[in-house]
C-alpha cells in the first residue's frame, strides 16, 4: 500500500515536470503580410491575455502546452487554434460576415464596432451599467427604446417591444431579440419576455442595426439582439440586492468543467411592490402598484470541442404583476429547451437544432369609471401554446470568403381563450412556416470584404387572408478599409414581418381605449438602406451613420372613433418612412475614465395612408430625438462610480398625433467595488425624480421615481 502511494506521488511529481510552464510568443498578420495592431489573444482555459502591438506581437507568460486561444481583431474574422510550440505565426483572414444562428462567433467587446457596426457589450460592461432588467441596460445603445418610454421592470408584458431606427413597436416588436439563437418574441404575441432571463446567463448582448431577415427572418425590420451565454466558464456566484419600493432579488451562477463536458446554471429572483403608474392628479381609489414577482434559470451542458460539440440548453420563468388597478393582472410563464450538434471540418461546418417552447399568458382587463372609484372586470383572456423549431445549418469555404445554407421548420400551436359576462370564446390556432436562405461572404481584396444573402419564407395560419402566404428576402453589404483605423460601411436590404397572432385575433380593452384585432392583416414588407463611417483611435472611437427605411403595408393601432370610449383597430395604416443619423463616440482621456455617448435621431411618419386623417403624422411612441450619456470613473481601493444620463425628446402616444407625452431625462448614478471574494454596489435610479410619461390616452401613465438599491455579490473565479 505504501509503495502504490510513493508510485503514485512520483508519476504526480513527474507529471509537474514534464510539463513545465512556459511564455508563448508569436505575430498576428494579414494575408499580405502587414501586421495587425491591436488584436486580442485570449487562453480559452484560464484568464490570460494580450494585445498585438505596432509590430503584430504578442507575449503570454506562464503557460502550459498544450494551450487553446481565441484571436480576434477589428476588420478581420476571429480563430481559435490549438497551439503545441513556444512561437506561431498567425494569418487572420478579413471579416466576412453570415449570420449563423447556432455557432456564435467571438466578438471584441466594443461600444461600435467600426468594421461591423455592432455595438458589442460584456458582462463586464452590464455590470457598470445602473440597471436591473436586460433591456434597461440597452437604453445606452443608439436607435434602441422601450415601447411607452418604460421597462420590463414596471410595464405590461404585452408591451414589451423594441424600437430600432424609428421602426416603432405596438407590443409585437419590429426588432427581433435572441437568447443563444432562439427567439425571446412571445410565439403569440410577438412581445419580448425579458424576464425570462438570469443576469448571470449573459456573458455579453450583440446589437446589430438593420434588417437581417435574410439570416433570420421575420421581426428583425429593424435590427437583430443577439444575447450570448457564458461558454466554458468555470465560476460560482451567488448575490443579492436591497431598496425602495420594497424591491428585493437574488442571483445565482455556477459554471464547472468535468472531464470533456462543462456545465453551467444560473437562476435569479426579483420582487418589488412598485409604484402607481396613473400620474397623480388623476389617481382615485382603484389605482395601485405595479407590483411584480418573478423568478427564472438557465442551464447549459456542453460536451465535446470545437471541433465537435453537443450542446444541451434550457431556461424558464415566471412572471406575476399587477398592472395598476386592483382587478387588473398579468400572470405568464414559459420555458425553452433545447438540443443541438455543430461540427467544424478542414473548409465544412454543420449544425443543427431542435428546440421547443411552451408558454402560458394569463390577463385581465377592466372597465373604470370617470371618478376612478370603481371598476369591473370586463375580460379574463388566456393563451396556452407551443412552439418547435428546427434549424440546420451548412457552411463552406469557398476562395477568400465563406458561404452559408440554412433551412428553418417553425411549428406553433395555441389555444386562445377570452372569458367576458357574456360568455366564453376559445380558438384553437396554428402558425407554421419554412424557410430556406443562402449567405455568401467575400473578401475580394485585402480592405473590401462583400456579404450578401437571399431568404425565402412560406407561412401556413389560418387566420390569414390568403390562408398561405410567402416573402423573399435579401441584403448586400460592403466594408471597404480606408485606413488602418478607418472603415465605410454600407447595406441595402429588403425585409418583412408577418402579423402575429395577437394583432390577427385578440381584441382587448385597458381603462378607456379598446383595440381590436384584425383577421385580414397583410405581411408589412420593407425596403432600407444605410451608410456609416467608424474611426478609431489610440483612446477613442467614433461611429457615425444615416439609414433610410420604408414599411409597406404597416401595421398600426389606428383610432377609428373618439369620445368616452376611443376604439382602435390593427391595420395596415400605409407605409411608414423612416430617416435618419445615428452617432456613438467612446474615448478614455485616462486609464481610470471613460465616457461614452450615443445620439439617434429619426424622421419617422406615415405616408400613403389609408386615411387622410394619417398623412404625414409622426409614428407612435418615436421619438425625434434621443440620448445617452455614461461615465466610468475607477476610484481608490478598487471601486468605480458610474453614471447614466439618458434623454428623449417628445413623442406621440396615438396615430392621429392628439396625445402628445413630454420630453423626458433620467439621471443614474452607481458605485461598486470589490473586496476580496465580494462585488458590491450601491445605486441611486432617477436621482432627480425626473417625471417620465409613458403614456397618455388622455390620463398620463408616468415612470417610476427616484429610487435606491444596494447588493452584495460573493464570488469564486
Amino acid at each position: 500500500m505504501v509503495a502504490a502511494w510513493l508510485l503514485a506521488f512520483a508519476l504526480h511529481r513527474a507529471a509537474f515536470v514534464q510539463a513545465p510552464s512556459t511564455t508563448l510568443v508569436g505575430t498576428v498578420r494579414s494575408p499580405d503580410g502587414a501586421p495587425i495592431e491591436g488584436a486580442r489573444v485570449s487562453v480559452v482555459s484560464k484568464p490570460a491575455a494580450a494585445v498585438t502591438d505596432a509590430s503584430g506581437r504578442f507575449s503570454i507568460a506562464d503557460l502550459t502546452l498544450p494551450v487553446e486561444i481565441d484571436v480576434s481583431a477589428r476588420g478581420f474574422d476571429g480563430l481559435r487554434r490549438t497551439v503545441n510550440v513556444t512561437s506561431i505565426d498567425i494569418i487572420l483572414s478579413p471579416a466576412v460576415v453570415t449570420q449563423s444562428v447556432l455557432v456564435t462567433a467571438d466578438r471584441q467587446p466594443t461600444f461600435r464596432d467600426p468594421a461591423t457596426g455592432t455595438t458589442v457589450l460584456p458582462r463586464a460592461d452590464l455590470d457598470q451599467i445602473p440597471s436591473v432588467t436586460t433591456d434597461e441596460a440597452l437604453r445606452v445603445v443608439s436607435g434602441f427604446s422601450l415601447y411607452r418610454r418604460s421597462s420590463s421592470r414596471s410595464a405590461n408584458p404585452t408591451t414589451d417591444g423594441v424600437t430600432l431606427r424609428g421602426l416603432s413597436a405596438s407590443g409585437s416588436s419590429r426588432g427581433l431579440v435572441m437568447l443563444d439563437g432562439i427567439p425571446l418574441n412571445d410565439g403569440f404575441g410577438g412581445w419580448v419576455t425579458w424576464t425570462r432571463v438570469p443576469a448571470e446567463a449573459i456573458a455579453r448582448i450583440d446589437v446589430d442595426r438593420g434588417a437581417l431577415g435574410q439570416a433570420v427572418g421575420t421581426d428583425a425590420l429593424g435590427g437583430l439582439i443577439s444575447i450570448v451565454p457564458p461558454n466554458d466558464v468555470t465560476a460560482l456566484s451567488l448575490g443579492g440586492d436591497a431598496g425602495t419600493p420594497s424591491v428585493g432579488s437574488l442571483d445565482l451562477g455556477i459554471g464547472a468543467r468535468i472531464a470533456r463536458a462543462w456545465a453551467f446554471g444560473a437562476a435569479s429572483w426579483f420582487r418589488t411592490d412598485g409604484t402607481i403608474p396613473l400620474a397623480p392628479e388623476s389617481r382615485g381609489p382603484v389605482d395601485q402598484p405595479t407590483d411584480a414577482t418573478w423568478a427564472n434559470a438557465f442551464g447549459r451542458l456542453v460536451f465535446g470541442t470545437t471541433g465537435q460539440r453537443l450542446r444541451f440548453t434550457g431556461w424558464g420563468g415566471s412572471d406575476d404583476r399587477g398592472n395598476g388597478t386592483v382587478l387588473q393582472r398579468n400572470r405568464m410563464s414559459g420555458a425553452t429547451g433545447a438540443g443541438a450538434y455543430d461540427a467544424a471540418g478542414a473548409h465544412t461546418t454543420f449544425a443543427a437544432r431542435l428546440s421547443v417552447s411552451p408558454n402560458h399568458f394569463y390577463q385581465t382587463f377592466t372597465t373604470v369609471n370617470a371618478a376612478r372609484t370603481s371598476e369591473v372586470l370586463t375580460s379574463a383572456q388566456t393563451t396556452d401554446g407551443t412552439t418547435t423549431r428546427g434549424v440546420v445549418e451548412v457552411g463552406r469555404d469557398i476562395p477568400r470568403g465563406h458561404l452559408l445554407a440554412t433551412a428553418v421548420l417553425t411549428r406553433a400551436r395555441v389555444d386562445f381563450s377570452d372569458a367576458r359576462t357574456a360568455g366564453t370564446t376559445t380558438q384553437d390556432l396554428r402558425d407554421d412556416s419554412e424557410a430556406i436562405g443562402v449567405q455568401a461572404g467575400v473578401a475580394p481584396a485585402t480592405r473590401l470584404s462583400l456579404t450578401a444573402g437571399v431568404r425565402h419564407e412560406w407561412r401556413a395560419a389560418p387566420t390569414l387572408a390568403n390562408d398561405r402566404d410567402q416573402a423573399t428576402v435579401g441584403r448586400a453589404s460592403a466594408t471597404y478599409q480606408l485606413a488602418p483605423n478607418a472603415f465605410l460601411r454600407g447595406s441595402v436590404a429588403s425585409s418583412h414581418r408577418w402579423p402575429t397572432l395577437n394583432e390577427l385575433v385578440r381584441n382587448f380593452q385597458v381603462g378607456n381605449v379598446l383595440t381590436k384585432a384584425n383577421p385580414n392583416l397583410l405581411p408589412e414588407e420593407a425596403k432600407s438602406a444605410d451608410v456609416s463611417i467608424g474611426l478609431t483611435g489610440a483612446k477613442w472611437l467614433v461611429s457615425a451613420g444615416g439609414f433610410w427605411t420604408v414599411v409597406d403595408d404597416a401595421i398600426a393601432n389606428v383610432t377609428i372613433s373618439t369620445g368616452a370610449l376611443i376604439t382602435r383597430q390593427r391595420q395596415n395604416a400605409g407605409d411608414a418612412h423612416s430617416k435618419g443619423l445615428e452617432l456613438d463616440f467612446e474615448v478614455r482621456p485616462t486609464p481610470a475614465l471613460r465616457l461614452r455617448a450615443s445620439g439617434a435621431f429619426a424622421d419617422a411618419t406615415f405616408r400613403n395612408s389609408i386615411e387622410p386623417a394619417l398623412e404625414g403624422n409622426r409614428l407612435p411612441q418615436v421619438p425625434r430625438a434621443a440620448g445617452s450619456l455614461t461615465i466610468d470613473w475607477m476610484l481608490p481601493h478598487g471601486a468605480t462610480a458610474s453614471m447614466l444620463w439618458r434623454g428623449t425628446s417628445t413623442q406621440f402616444d396615438d396615430d392621429r398625433n392628439q396625445y402628445l407625452l413630454a420630453s423626458a431625462s433620467q439621471f443614474d448614478l452607481q458605485v461598486t467595488g470589490r473586496i476580496t471574494r465580494f462585488r458590491w454596489e450601491a445605486v441611486l435610479e432617477n436621482a432627480l425624480d425626473g417625471r417620465i410619461e409613458t403614456g397618455r390616452t388622455p390620463l398620463v401613465t408616468i415612470a417610476p421615481g427616484r429610487a435606491f438599491r444596494a447588493g452584495l455579490t460573493w464570488f469564486v473565479r
